[in-house]
């Protein structure tokens, strides 16, 4: 009872994020919508901000200025994309299963070679091993992302309906986004709020620029697979853009997933490549190829480095943990949360070594290499060092 006396403030607190956190959970089906609206605030908020700031244009005319372009882009995009795309998805559902019979040939002249090769009986039992391994592995790769983001695509109708109340909800975000933050902190007790105000601050950073990160790098792979399939057009193989508008936006929107998504992206394109000849298959897995190289070596570690920050193994493990427990969407979310556990994990380690709340979100941004991007300017300059450690080189410099 002393405990609970002593503490009841806190236990307060912690009970109601636990019940709000659990009609959340219960109410996950109606939550996509508004996830794509803190996405869509995200993207928005810079150019509505930079305009109240730098031409002191009001927040709410700054936000009808943006939708008013973003309207304009998307209806003009539509106009332009839609009408020869819903054509190539026509086309291409009436030529699938001609498609998948191309590709079942192709397996099986490679299955009939390896089990024509004068191999010992104990190599041949082994090979077969993998090889039914492998096409079980395959299958279940596919029905595992594929079913789920069929299923999503089925779901499209329902979905748009929701998708009305998102500029609205948007817009009085967008308005009053600099006054959310303190009406929640608000909420808090008055010696929550710094480390409240600093969750806020990591978890925004993280997410803002994973979902531009996400954009950057989805427009970067629709428009080379575009130019890239229409050059394959060009210099023989014009079955490939009949299907290029189609196929680069699946690349695009695939580009969600990390390692896998850019590998499923290309197996339409092989197939296709496959029913014109091998020399268009080998033609199409080499653009690919192409693309996921210049991206992995030049583009991702510019855009992405500073947004998750993760080697590539533990991204792959990440992926896989988050599509086995939360299936698609615990595929594409895993990187950034795996990168927000991690900063809010240094940021606790700071804190409970003694450091004060300016020093542990400091310390956060420094090992991002960005010491003091984002963090909190204080009179007194550099945080302050926490009891027993020396403060950082990065503080010093500062």
């Amino acid at each position: 009872m002393e405990f609970i006396s002593r503490h009841r403030l806190g236990l307060f607190v912690w009970i109601t994020i636990g019940v709000i956190a659990l009609v959340l959970w219960e109410a996950r089906g109606a939550l996509p919508v508004f996830g794509i609206a803190i996405a869509l605030a995200f993207l928005l908020d810079p150019p509505v901000t930079a305009l109240n700031r730098r031409f002191g244009v009001p927040r709410l005319a700054g936000i009808l200025l943006v939708y008013v372009v973003v309207v304009v882009a998307v209806v003009g995009l539509g106009y332009l994309l839609i009408p020869p795309l819903f054509d190539q998805v026509k086309r291409f559902l009436e030529e699938l299963p001609s498609l998948a019979s191309q590709f079942i040939a192709w397996e099986q002249a490679i299955v009939d070679w390896l089990t024509g090769l004068p191999l010992p009986e104990p190599i041949r039992t082994a090979l077969d091993t993998v090889i039914k391994s492998g096409q079980q592995a395959v299958i279940g790769m596919l029905e595992a992302i594929v079913g789920p983001l069929l299923s999503v695509v089925a779901r499209t109708a329902s979905f748009v309906v929701g998708l009305v109340v998102v500029p609205v909800w948007l817009a009085y975000v967008l308005k009053d986004r600099e006054r959310m933050p303190t009406g929640i902190l608000g909420l808090l007790p008055l010696g929550w709020r710094p480390d409240g105000r600093n969750t806020m601050n990591i978890t925004a950073g993280v997410i803002g620029r994973w979902i531009r990160g996400q954009l950057l790098l989805g427009a970067v792979i629709f428009a080379a697979t575009l130019i890239g399939l229409l050059v394959l057009a060009a210099i023989g193989f014009k079955e490939f853009a009949d299907f290029a508008i189609l196929l680069a936006l699946v690349a695009g929107i695939l580009e969600l997933v990390p390692i896998i998504g850019p590998i499923i992206s290309a197996i339409p394109a092989v197939l296709i490549g496959a029913s014109i000849s091998p020399a268009a298959a080998v033609a199409a897995i080499a653009l690919y190829t192409v693309i996921q190289q210049l991206e992995n070596h030049l583009i991702v570690p510019k855009v992405m480095g500073d947004a998750v920050d993760l080697h590539p193994a533990v991204v792959i493990f990440a992926l896989i943990v988050g599509a086995s427990l939360f299936g698609l969407w615990g595929a594409i979310l895993a990187a950034p949360v795996v990168s927000l556990l991690r900063d809010m994990y240094r940021y606790v380690f700071q804190r409970l070594e003694g450091g004060s709340p300016d020093y542990a979100l400091a310390a956060v941004h420094g090992s991002r290499g960005a010491l003091g991007a984002g963090a909190p300017a204080t009179a007194q300059g550099p945080p302050p060092v926490p009891p027993g450690s020396a403060p950082p080189p990065e503080a010093e410099a500062a």
